[in-house]
């Protein structure tokens, strides 16, 4: 585990689908620098426009987007149309699969967010940050160790 975390903008809709367990991968174009054991925060876009939970690292892949969509469609959340565009134009794709999950049991908003931080922005994709700033920021809900969570309630699979 690291000394950092990421934070993570995800739209409300693949948000329930994480939590729904139905979304199990995270795809970027880019590598993150992420390793097993890492935390990321998730940031609910959208409307909720908030710190919503967080998850842990189970490994990060690297692959062609072809062998991606046939390995991960169904978890990605994505339809095949989404998935060709947002790979467009490249030949690898990284894939970060979510292992423990933890549901924030009161939302952060950005308003909250904005007060423990002067100038916090939300990502438009992703964001490091300090792995105890974060967890200053974030407030006593998030894990400071992922595998004891403090005040998160464990989503359990299905």
């Amino acid at each position: 585990m690291s000394d950092h975390a990421l934070l993570i903008s995800i739209r409300p809709s693949f948000v329930a689908c994480i939590f729904a367990r139905t979304k199990t991968v995270e795809l970027r174009r880019v590598k993150p620098r992420l390793q097993t054991g890492d935390l990321v925060v998730i940031y609910a876009s959208g409307t909720t426009k908030a710190i919503v939970g967080a998850f842990e690292v189970a490994r990060v892949t690297v692959a062609t987007p072809k062998y991606i969509w046939r390995k991960h469609n169904g978890g990605s959340g994505l339809a095949k149309k989404e998935f060709d565009r947002y790979f467009a134009g490249t030949n690898r794709g990284y894939v970060i699969h979510i292992g423990k999950l933890w549901k924030h049991p009161v939302l952060i908003s950005l308003r909250t967010l904005r007060k423990r931080k002067v100038g916090f922005r939300p990502p438009q994709g992703y964001h490091y940050w300090k792995r105890d700033d974060l967890l200053r920021v974030g407030g006593d809900g998030l894990p400071r160790r992922v595998s004891q969570p403090r005040n998160y309630s464990a989503v359990r699979g299905k």
